[in-house]
């Protein structure tokens, strides 16, 4: 059954946005096809630019994973809040400088949502300001450059390190272990959270045989409140994402609630997508 419901997902993404291409920058990241229209800029370019001041810098995350980490100085407004265009107005008016916009890297269309609206508010005002798009996100950076993030709202030190790595690590599976973990295994003890927002999502539902719960990392309560349950209910936590990218976030909210029995898939669903592909043979 599992050998089945893997080929048919691979079939789907392999029709949809996953889709093999030949160029480069298309295969790394994958989602810029959709937004052609935006500028982009890479790791080394926003870090010089930064150590020069250039930049007006925002993160579109949640404010669970801007708390986690963020580039120093940036300025936190949700892409899904409702006064989001407001901000961004108030933002430009005192401050004139490029505008970055960021999200947790990759897969994460937040980024790419963020600036193609703020491109169109721009014209609709009238504003001549430059919108530049950082894709590959919060994660590349601080590892390229840690000394341009923050923590917890600290720099990083041996104090206060970048992400507890090697505790993490135990907890991180493959997507076949992932997949494996699920089929083997008794569902009743085991708690799958699917923390993707809306439009992040490729396929609504992976592991289409199993319940799960979808609640983001915006959703901070209702998050906390359910990871208690899992907690109280002594169960096994299995948790993916979009790409991979929110351990940050993730690792705050199960050091916050105590959780210690907790799977994290490697890679989310696009890590999940190119595994499925591989064992379909397509």
């Amino acid at each position: 059954m599992r050998t089945v419901l893997t080929a048919i997902i691979a079939i789907f993404l392999l029709s949809s946005v996953v889709s093999v291409t030949a160029n480069d920058e298309i295969n790394k990241f994958p989602k810029r096809k959709y937004y052609p229209q935006l500028n982009y800029i890479d790791t080394e370019e926003l870090a010089k630019g930064l150590s020069q001041n250039q930049y007006n810098v925002i993160d579109v995350r949640d404010d669970t994973s801007f708390k986690a980490l963020h580039i120093k100085d940036s300025n936190n407004i949700f892409i899904k809040s409702p006064t989001f265009e407001q901000e961004i107005l108030d933002l430009a008016a005192q401050d004139i400088r490029p505008m970055v916009i960021y999200c947790n890297g990759i897969s994460c269309g937040k980024s790419y949502v963020a600036s193609a609206k703020m491109i169109q508010l721009f014209n609709r005002k009238n504003i001549n300001r430059d919108v530049l798009t950082y894709d590959a996100g919060i994660n590349a950076i601080a590892h390229a450059h840690k000394e341009l993030v923050l923590k917890d709202g600290k720099a990083i030190s041996s104090e206060n390190q970048l992400i507890a790595t090697d505790k993490i690590k135990q907890h991180t599976l493959t997507p076949h272990e992932f997949e494996s973990y699920l089929s083997d295994n008794d569902a009743s003890g085991i708690v799958l959270l699917d923390i993707r927002d809306k439009s992040e999502k490729i396929i609504y539902k992976l592991f289409l045989t199993y319940r799960q719960k979808n609640i983001t990392l915006s959703n901070k309560d209702k998050l906390i409140a359910f990871l208690n349950k899992v907690k109280q209910d002594n169960k096994m936590l299995m948790v993916y994402d979009a790409s991979g990218r929110q351990i940050n976030g993730l690792y705050e909210l199960l050091a916050i609630t105590g959780i210690s029995n907790w799977h994290y898939m490697e890679g989310g669903e696009y890590g999940y997508s190119q595994y499925a592909i591989n064992s379909a043979g397509l």
